[in-house]
């Protein structure tokens, strides 16, 4: 991939009543993930914009994994559905594609081996 961020985030519900003092109170609610990366496409390579367009006509759901190639660090895993996909040609310039993947379910985390 030419680039690539994972997004974490966590939802809250509003617990405010009348002994808060006009203070907004909060506790905790759901969590949610997102995956997006961007990739040059290899022409007539059959690869992976193709694949990437199966998950996302078929609604199916896939493992994403958030990692680097460094032994001990820290990779997340989830399950996921792509949920965008854009490819770009401009005129005389790299074919790109770009892609989101909102994940569902618990994200662990895990160490590289």
């Amino acid at each position: 991939s030419t680039d690539a961020s994972i997004s974490m985030s966590m939802e809250t519900r509003d617990t405010t009543n009348k002994g808060s003092s006009g203070w907004r109170s909060i506790l905790e609610s759901t969590r949610s993930g997102s995956v997006s990366t961007s990739a040059l496409i290899e022409q007539g390579s059959g690869g992976k914009f193709e694949n990437l367009f199966a998950l996302l006509n078929g609604r199916t759901s896939c493992t994403v994994k958030w990692a680097t190639n460094i032994t001990d660090d820290k990779y997340y895993s989830a399950t996921a559905y792509l949920t965008s996909l854009e490819m770009t040609a401009p005129t005389e310039d790299n074919t790109t594609y770009s892609a989101t993947f909102e994940l569902s379910g618990v994200i662990t985390e895990g160490t590289n081996a």
